[in-house]
């Protein structure tokens, strides 16, 4: 039995918790939060929707990750806690003695995130960063599609992911650029990985964006640039006025494969032909990627699917893609 621990008890704190409470060969022993009225468990609101209850019977709760790191015996410890605390409370717990599953993005600058590898590289520890669009069924099946060449090769990937600005009170950090770094690193940042992942470093990045809500990029669209014929591109907002939405299309030599906006599907279709729904496994990329992280805690095995490197490397694209928006559109080339 693993023991599990969650710093920073918000939205995704839940979405931890919960997956946790549900998995067999876990046990959620402990959790933290500075706001003391995070910790009863209740369903909050996410921009995917509300999270559910928790049941936080037999759990212990903290008012710091401190305390909760000195008082308690763990095996892993969860950080949701915004951007610019990931760094310096998963070398805490790496430093502790615990594995680490933090949230995307992995920090808010190259520095921290190399500071993070190096905390892992001395305990010895596990470490993966969150970024659940690796584990998402849709998600997989286009990877999938994208490497294997059933549909013949990729010629065009266009993604979108848009929303309000989460919280959206005054005095929530995401609306503070400097921590979250606006919607291009908070939320875009799934986008990225994925072209990251699936199609390796581009030769450069060229984004058209404009600071908002954060003061940071919170509209930005991306030209990812890889060798002819691909084409690639994904756009973002938190000036959105309806509720989020993701959504894909890629275009391959044989066929299209479409998960259309505000649907968690995926359909193929093919010239003169109808639309097919293709099967998808269930689950969702949050869930999928706790199940992932625990066997490989169980079994002794390197996060393979998703290494710290892979994760510092999407962040230096995302950055590349802020400096291009702050530069009106320059491109910006990405040595490898």
């Amino acid at each position: 039995m693993l023991t599990a621990g969650i710093i920073g008890f918000g939205g995704m704190g839940h979405v931890h918790a919960r997956a946790y409470l549900q998995r067999p060969g876990v046990q959620l022993a402990a959790a933290a939060d500075i706001r003391e009225e995070q910790l009863g468990g209740a369903s909050m609101e996410l921009n995917l929707g509300a999270t559910g209850a928790c049941d936080m019977r037999g759990v212990r709760t903290f008012l710091s990750g401190e305390a909760m790191l000195a008082e308690t015996e763990l095996d892993l410890v969860s950080i949701c806690l915004p951007t610019d605390l990931h760094a310096d409370y998963t070398i805490k717990a790496l430093e502790a003695g615990c594995h680490v599953l933090c949230e995307k993005p992995m920090a808010r600058t190259l520095a921290e995130a190399d500071a993070m590898i190096a905390a892992q590289q001395r305990s010895g520890r596990l470490l993966m960063i969150g970024q659940c669009l690796r584990f998402w069924p849709a998600y997989e099946k286009l990877a999938e599609a994208c490497r294997g060449g059933t549909h013949g090769r990729l010629l065009l990937l266009s993604m979108r992911r848009i929303s309000p600005c989460p919280g959206g009170k005054p005095g929530n950090w995401f609306l503070d650029g400097a921590r979250s770094g606006g919607a291009l690193l908070d939320m875009h940042i799934h986008d990225t990985d994925f072209v990251h992942d699936t199609l390796g470093l581009p030769r450069a990045v060229a984004t058209v964006g404009y600071p908002s809500v954060s003061g940071a990029v919170d509209t930005a669209v991306t030209q990812y640039r890889y060798d002819a014929p691909v084409v690639v591109a994904a756009e973002t907002t938190w000036d959105y006025g309806g509720r989020f939405g993701m959504s894909f299309c890629a275009v391959f030599e044989k066929a299209t494969l479409e998960m259309p906006y505000g649907e968690d599907s995926l359909r193929l279709l093919r010239p003169g032909a109808e639309s097919v729904r293709v099967d998808l496994p269930a689950g969702n990329g949050h869930a999928r990627e706790i199940e992932y992280f625990v066997n490989c805690i169980a079994n002794g095995m390197e996060p393979e699917r998703c290494t710290p490197f892979s994760a510092r490397e999407t962040l230096r694209i995302a950055l590349a893609e802020e400096a291009s928006a702050l530069a009106g559109g320059t491109p910006i080339p990405l040595e490898p």
